[in-house]
């Protein structure tokens, strides 16, 4: 699996952050509480819902965040010969392969 992209909309620290991966090793630094293990946690979550979170809904979303903003992960990777998109809210988790603009599954778990 090759991760190109990850998405962070009010995820923990991240208010608004996109990164896109290139190919080979990357490394991730920084001081503590700057969200680098935010950002694998993010991967996991995005993949496999909450019990890949550390805590609950409501401790994912941003602190200074109003109460009901939008939390929103989004993963883009390949696997093989075909390219995914996973897009996961609090409430919803969609799938997409190869640019196809409707889910081939959706769920919250």
């Amino acid at each position: 699996m090759q991760i190109h992209r990850l998405r962070l909309c009010n995820f923990r620290q991240h208010e608004n952050t996109d990164l896109a991966f290139g190919a080979g090793l990357t490394g991730i630094i920084g001081p503590n509480g700057a969200g680098k293990t935010t950002i694998l946690e993010a991967i996991a979550w995005a993949m496999y819902g909450m019990p890949a979170a550390r805590g609950n809904r409501e401790t994912i979303r941003r602190r200074s965040a109003p109460p009901r903003a939008r939390v929103e992960v989004e993963l883009e990777f390949s696997l093989g010969p075909h390219a995914y998109r996973i897009l996961r809210t609090l409430h919803s988790a969609e799938l997409y392969r190869d640019g196809d603009p409707v889910p081939m599954a959706n769920s919250i778990a």
